[in-house]
């Protein structure tokens, strides 16, 4: 049954949230949710997290203590009865070290508000009215006698809390002993407050009542002897079955069956409630009628009044379209050329079942065509903003909505501004698509250079405009740009019509088409559908043999773990930035946002007629999951009887040579995690704990540096470096010891899907993920960010300046003195006009030096 225990529609049973319920003639045992839960904030003394999805407990990485509440309705259990056996489960999602938490009995009332916190909640949020703080019971005006909560001093009962994605219980003679209070005493029935080490690191996060995925709620399940007959008890507005005493049941206005009924079958006559149908639409009904029409029934007296219903799309209904070609306006495709291509508004159905969709794309098609290169090609490309309303108007407002608390649209006030980035191109600052470099409808960039002096890849391009990447990309702004080159062609592996480029993304549809995304500033986006190329679960039709498929994860948010339905393996050919020495046998391969990878399907062995899914299994966010929601199906592969492609692939697709770590002139490190933004009222991801003007790091050009991804949180992320390929060294867990990263094993190396070049790398939860590259081609500024796009816009993006001092050590220059030195070793003169009136005395620190390295000359 759906039931809310604060108005929103949860999965649950009835007004005293009873989720089972079974009895004999000896006991009844009854399994509970939680009524209320929330966490308390020692650092946040007037902050709050009542409907978060999250409970923490424990002493956090910065040193800030965190206590649960929780409280259960046992009103159910008669008074006086006999209870034998009880259990507390709870889901922990994260967690930081061995941790014994213990349930102390809350001695006085707390409340349970509105406040909801985003990104980890680790620090949670503003309190609402009746909010449990740190400081108040009941925010804003009534106190804890002691801050941190009123309990009682002694727990009786403790345990030592599981790991990550697992669940912790409590139970014993303890446990018993409270719910023998309450259950006499309702009044006194203030449930616990959980305290768990609070002198070290140790904080665990639970997942709470409010969590997306039902299974992990908190459940209490107790097992008891009636001291009172017992039977089937109608409960009024859900019309729930629950067993109740005849008194308990009539005091709560419900109908009593008899002592000794029971709820199977189901006595209770049907309530009217919310039917929402396949479409979207809502019919208000009986269950039973509702499954007729074959719509998802919700309880509750409000019915369609207040449900918004999903869009239900049959899957596999759609051919598979493949990205046209772009067309240059001189030269030709697969060579050098030049294109004009302009960003526009239009319509296009997606589903056969789903009205046209208005979208942005690339020459009004979404995906954008695909542009052919060659290696050693250049391609030229004029970026036209075009973006107009329908009635012919330039836009000036976004079609989604805009937080201009962000980087970006705090300044344009939410401006539709656009700027173009070939992901993985290797090119000049000024053509790399630098989010500063956004323009507004009407405008159009420079000519934009892409050498193509690299090796042949699946690229793709795609919006970078500051602060609004995560909505021009989700409203369609995308495409292939695929390098070419002779090596590759050599080889005998499929092409032509057996060479399919898949871009996939999620997406959320209103029942009039409209694309649909959060209306505030959430930390993800995890559509409900899937789309391949610009179609909502498409299937493709395959000849009897082998393909080449070109896949590009281009969600906002969401990793996927590809995999076939019929668990047949599959090769891998290549990464982001190339070819794989050989092919590499996979039953799975997993891509987080932005990942390219090349996968050959050989369907010789299907017959005719023969249908085999492609489907996901990685959870959201990726990998805790907990967030969702899940998606299963990506596309479907049907088996004509046709011959196709039946060409062994060959052992050996290129030579790769390893970066030796000798090489390398300096190591950085990059500590990955979110931090509470006040101005903001929200959590924002950071590196390094600094923003997008903060400029720290001066790689110089042509050497090799080591970088360093230290992932302090438990969601993946896809660090994306402009301009350069890197080669993936290891991974290694640590842990935080006295404000130091401090390594607790051995280095693993990466498996053999990521050993090739690569430009985007997943940074694993609680490792550190080093990569290795050399700095070469330009010099000059260039971004390096996180590819879960709403993370980049806010603000998971900061620069790095490629410069040219040779050999000299511009590390230590703090003063002119040290500018004095640092040019002799350049032995470089100020360029006429630009450094005489300089102030040298203002150099402080790097920052201040890469201004300085702007009026200095190039020399590279």
């Amino acid at each position: 049954m759906l039931h809310s225990k604060r108005g929103g529609w949860l999965l649950a049973m009835g007004a005293a949230a009873v989720v089972g319920c079974a009895l004999d003639a000896r006991a009844v045992t009854l399994t509970l949710r939680a009524v209320a839960d929330t966490t308390i904030y020692n650092d946040n003394t007037t902050g709050g997290n009542g409907l978060g999805q999250h409970i923490f407990v424990g002493r956090t990485n910065n040193g800030g203590v965190r206590r649960g509440a929780i409280r259960f309705e046992i009103d159910q259990i008669p008074p006086g009865s006999t209870i034998t056996s009880a259990s507390l489960a709870m889901f922990v999602s994260q967690t930081q070290a061995a941790n014994t938490i213990g349930l102390h009995r809350a001695t006085v009332s707390w409340g349970e508000g509105a406040s909801n916190a985003s990104g980890t909640e680790s620090t949670g949020t503003t309190a609402e009215v009746n909010d449990a703080t740190w400081l108040h019971r009941f925010y804003p005006d009534t106190f804890w006698t002691t801050p941190g909560g009123d309990f009682e001093a002694v727990a009786n009962v403790s345990v030592a809390a599981s790991g990550t994605n697992s669940t912790t219980t409590w139970s014993g003679a303890g446990l018993i002993t409270d719910l023998t209070v309450w259950m006499n005493n309702p009044a006194q029935n203030f449930g616990w407050i959980l305290k768990g080490n609070e002198a070290t690191r140790s904080a665990k996060r639970f997942n709470s009542s409010d969590h997306l995925t039902v299974n992990t709620r908190p459940l209490l399940t107790v097992t008891f002897t009636p001291s009172v007959p017992m039977g089937a008890c109608c409960l009024p507005v859900t019309g729930e079955c629950q067993l109740r005493s005849q008194a308990n049941c009539l005091s709560l206005g419900g109908n009593y069956s008899g002592d000794n009924t029971t709820c199977a079958p189901n006595p209770c006559p049907e309530p009217v409630g919310a039917c929402c149908l396949n479409n979207g639409s809502c019919v208000d009904t009986v269950p039973s009628n509702c499954t007729t029409l074959g719509g998802m029934f919700r309880y509750g007296a409000s019915a369609c009044a207040t449900v918004a219903c999903p869009v239900v799309l049959t899957p596999f209904v759609d051919a598979l379209p493949i990205p046209s070609v772009a067309t240059p306006v001189s030269g030709v495709p697969s060579g050098a050329a030049h294109y004009e291509i302009e960003m526009t508004e239009f319509t296009q159905q997606l589903h056969r079942d789903l009205p046209p969709t208005r979208l942005w794309g690339y020459n009004g098609t979404y995906p954008g065509p695909t542009i052919e290169a060659r290696a050693g090609q250049p391609v030229t490309v004029v970026w036209k903003n075009n973006l107009r309303t329908t009635t012919g108007d330039l836009r000036t407002t976004h079609l989604l909505p805009i937080d201009t608390c962000l980087h970006g649209p705090d300044a344009t006030g939410g401006l539709p501004v656009t700027v173009v980035h070939v992901h993985g191109a290797k090119t000049d600052p000024l053509s790399d698509g630098d989010p500063d470099l956004s323009f507004p409808p009407g405008q159009e960039s420079p000519v934009h250079t892409y050498p193509n002096d690299q090796l042949a890849s699946t690229l793709w391009y795609h919006d970078h405009g500051l602060g609004l990447t995560r909505l021009n990309v989700y409203m369609g702004l995308a495409g292939f740009f695929l390098v070419r080159d002779a090596a590759e062609d050599a080889l005998n592996i499929p092409r032509g019509e057996y060479e399919v480029p898949l871009v996939i993304q999620d997406r959320t549809f209103a029942p009039d088409g409209s694309l649909q995304y959060h209306q505030d500033w959430q930390e993800h986006f995890f559509g409900d559908t899937v789309l391949v190329n610009g179609k909502v679960w498409p299937y493709l039709n395959v000849k009897k043999g082998k393909y080449r498929f070109r896949l590009l994860n281009g969600s906002n948010s969401r990793a996927y773990t590809l995999s076939l339905s019929d668990a047949s393996v599959f090769n891998q050919i290549s990464t982001d930035q190339g070819l794989l020495p050989g092919p590499s046998l996979l039953s799975s391969i997993t891509l987080l946002p932005s990942e390219r990878v090349d996968i050959v399907i050989d369907f010789a062995g299907y017959e005719t007629g023969e249908e085999i899914e492609l489907l996901n299994t990685a959870l959201s966010p990726y990998p805790a999951g907990g967030q969702g929601p899940d998606i299963e199906n990506v596309m479907q592969f049907r088996v004509v009887s046709a011959t196709g492609d039946q060409d062994p692939l060959p052992g050996v697709l290129t030579t790769f040579q390893t970066i030796p770590e000798s090489q390398a002139v300096r190591s950085r490190m990059f500590e990955l995690q979110s931090q509470f933004d006040v101005d903001c009222g929200h959590e924002r991801w950071r590196i390094n704990g600094l923003l997008w003007d903060d400029i720290t790091e001066f790689p110089r050009f042509n050497t090799t540096e080591i970088w360093s991804w230290v992932n302090r949180s438990n969601v993946s992320h896809p660090m994306h470096v402009h301009l350069v390929s890197f080669q993936v060294l290891d991974r290694q867990n640590f842990e935080v010891v006295g404000g130091v990263i401090t390594p607790t094993s051995a280095r693993v190396l990466p498996p053999a899907s990521e050993r090739g070049w690569k430009d985007t790398v997943n940074a694993t939860p609680n490792q550190i993920t080093r990569v290795i590259m050399r700095f070469n081609g330009f010099k000059g500024l260039f971004p390096y960010h996180c590819h879960i796009l709403e993370h980049e816009d806010h603000e998971m993006m900061r620069q790095f300046r490629v410069v040219c001092v040779g050999d000299a050590n511009y590390d230590n220059v703090t003063n002119a003195a040290d500018l004095s030195v640092l040019l002799s070793q350049w032995n470089q003169q100020v360029l006429p006009g630009s450094g005489a009136d300089f102030n040298h005395d203002g150099i402080v620190n790097g920052a201040d030096l890469s201004v300085l390295l702007g009026w200095f000359g190039t020399g590279c």
